[in-house]
């Protein structure tokens, strides 16, 4: 199968969770415990990468803001001070953006729901209804993250240029 080669070459998670996702065959009782408490690593490591995002993103809109405040203050050479307060208001556009993008915030299935159906459903089902369902919360994390990473890097990179300009027209 050309599924099963192009799993055993994936090298990233997000490829190996989806050619986890895509197997039939039953998993043993070691194994899936293994990659249950894996996936659990994952999801974790997600939330907590999303929420440093989250709040690296409002320390870049308070220090644009900052910025914004000392050049408006001082005396910049006039286009240094255009260039540098858009390159300001664009970091804060991203970093604002950074925060309003739905970050990781899919932690696995409902353990109350996967309590309730004990009564009506085997361990075999619920232990397939648990493993899909983390595999299928760290895809939409990893969705998740990769919409949101481009904004925070652009904040810093327009961050880190407006502060460049700033002391070029210092130099002046």
């Amino acid at each position: 199968h050309s599924s099963t080669s192009a799993c055993k070459r994936a090298s990233r998670p997000k490829q190996s969770v989806a050619c986890l996702a895509m197997s039939t065959r039953s998993i043993s009782p070691g194994l899936s415990n293994g990659l249950r408490s894996l996936a659990e690593s994952q999801l974790q490591m997600q939330t907590v990468r999303s929420a440093a995002l989250d709040g690296g993103a409002l320390a870049v809109m308070a220090i644009d803001a900052a910025i914004a405040t000392i050049i408006i203050d001082t005396g910049v050479t006039h286009h240094f001070r255009i260039i540098a307060l858009t390159l300001l208001s664009l970091s804060l556009g991203l970093a604002a953006t950074t925060v309003r993008l739905t970050g990781a915030e899919e932690t696995g299935p409902s353990v109350v729901d996967i309590h309730n159906a004990r009564d009506t459903q085997g361990d075999r089902r619920l232990e397939e209804w648990l493993f899909k369902g983390l595999t299928e919360d760290l895809r939409t994390n990893e969705r998740a993250l990769a919409r949101v990473v481009p904004a925070f890097n652009g904040a810093l990179t327009f961050l880190v240029l407006a502060i460049v300009i700033e002391l070029v027209g210092r130099l002046q």
